[in-house]
């Protein structure tokens, strides 16, 4: 065979070849074209999305993107809620997490713990902030492509909407202000005192989590300072002056009311009374730390018998009894006190001083002092009020603005809506074609060798 022949007809060959194996990659793609979808990602940026913790201090997760109210929602934004069912968007709806791409290799690596890397990140602490959502179209393969990418943009926008709504910080209401009223002075500034210390136990929190916040040049610690004076100054002058003065709207509902509370310390007094003797009756008969030598072949060996973390058990259950019982019996004290203040003071309150002519007399408190007495309790219970809910209305303010700080379009990012399907002039053909045609490019190839080599021959056999 000539040189050019042989030339020419290896390229021969090989275009066949070429031409064989796009035929035979377009007969594979259109038999097996892979999904059609529409693809977005969703990214978070706000402070703690790479440890997995939303601005509210709870783990996030992304299962609302199959939700029932989600999903339905969407539906009726891309006007396709008479057409399809949620549950036929949910299950074409796939959600992944985009991670390094040596994610698998740092998981399985093996490292020492005398010589690994302590400034390398642990992959099982490893936590995805971009993910890739995508629609297939399996439920309607007739479906338009713009019907399917709208509907994947309702479904992200109607996602963030729920995902900023339940993680965002929010400050809850206590609501019974408006019902302050039907309690008595007591329990009215018990209420206030348990909502100051609620809120301002939250501002603490926020002012140690996000000391770098400020709102006006001022930030959470100083919401804090303004329900800790609240709480000091005007809640405990008003409580001292109802328990001094032994105020109260009912005389005889709170008179029933500190008996009965006298009765419950009583009664839970004298059972853990009961249950000091029986514990402390148990210390003194346990044997501590008997001591066991066993002799075995080799040696005598030491077992300790009884063990001390009883006995410890024992005598710290016997501590917090006592604690409990000291705390039980000055609330009864109190409790008694307050009670002689009013059973004694029903009609009136006397007090003694002495007199011009150096005999002791009784002050009597008349009954309009006593009103003009409640008159400053209720004046100054409404100025708490008043306070409280200023102290708060700032408060929210305060969350309101971390919350848009961090829940905003940059911090829950949503990139447009890309539709994928599959086409001739695609990678995915390409990849399909160079798969179909490169093994039978190669095999002609060969072909052509073994043919090259088997004329060579034959004209050396011809020459000798």
């Amino acid at each position: 065979m000539k040189k050019t022949h042989w030339r020419r007809n290896t390229l021969i060959t090989l275009v066949a070849c070429g031409i064989v194996g796009l035929i035979l990659a377009f007969v594979l793609f259109n038999a097996d074209p892979g999904r059609t979808s529409a693809e977005a990602t969703i990214e978070f940026a706000f402070d703690g999305a790479a440890n997995g913790v939303a601005p509210n201090g709870y783990r996030y997760d992304l299962s609302d993107f199959t939700s029932e109210d989600v999903l339905s929602a969407a539906l009726k934004e891309a006007g396709l809620n008479e057409k399809y069912t949620v549950d036929q968007i949910k299950a074409n709806i796939l959600v992944s997490g985009v991670y390094p791409k040596n994610i698998v290799e740092q998981m399985t690596k093996y490292e020492s713990l005398l010589s690994g890397d302590l400034g390398k990140v642990n992959a099982v602490d490893y936590h995805a902030t971009l993910y890739r959502v995508a629609l297939y179209n399996d439920f309607d393969k007739s479906i338009a492509s713009a019907d399917l990418q709208n509907l994947l943009s309702a479904i992200m926008k109607e996602f963030r909407a729920k995902f900023e709504k339940t993680y965002s910080v929010v400050l809850a209401d206590d609501g019974f202000l408006p019902d302050l009223t039907k309690y008595d002075y007591p329990q009215q500034l018990e209420l206030l005192k348990g909502s100051v210390d609620r809120y301002n136990a939250y501002a603490t929190q926020m002012a140690e989590n996000h000391a770098d916040f400020l709102l006006n040049g001022e930030g959470f610690a100083d919401i804090a300072v303004q329900y800790e004076g609240l709480k000091s100054n005007d809640l405990e002058r008003l409580s001292g002056i109802v328990t001094m003065n032994a105020l109260s709207k009912d005389q005889d509902r709170i008179v029933s009311q500190y008996e009965n509370q006298i009765k419950v310390l009583q009664i839970r007094l004298k059972e853990l009374n009961q249950e000091a003797k029986d514990t402390e009756a148990l210390i003194n008969q346990y044997s501590k730390d008997d001591i066991i030598y066993v002799s075995t072949a080799a040696n005598l060996q030491q077992v300790s018998g009884n063990s001390t973390q009883t006995y410890d058990t024992l005598v710290t259950r016997r501590r917090e009894i006592e604690e409990n019982i000291a705390e039980l019996n000055k609330e009864l004290a109190e409790t008694q006190l307050k009670l002689s203040d009013i059973t004694g003071n029903t009609q009136t309150k006397t007090t003694t001083e002495e007199s011009e002519e150096g005999t002791t007399e009784a002050i009597v408190v008349s009954e309009a002092d006593r009103e003009a007495q409640k008159t400053v309790v209720e004046n100054g219970i409404n100025t708490v009020v008043a306070k409280l809910i200023k102290i708060t209305e700032e408060f929210s303010t305060f969350v309101k603005a971390y919350s848009e700080r961090e829940m905003n379009d940059s911090t829950v990012a949503i990139s447009a809506v890309k539709y994928k399907a599959p086409k001739i002039l695609s990678g995915a053909f390409a990849i399909q074609a160079v798969k179909c045609i490169g093994p039978i490019c190669v095999l002609g190839f060969i072909a052509c060798m073994i043919c090259l080599i088997i004329s060579r021959v034959k004209e050396s056999k011809k020459k000798a």
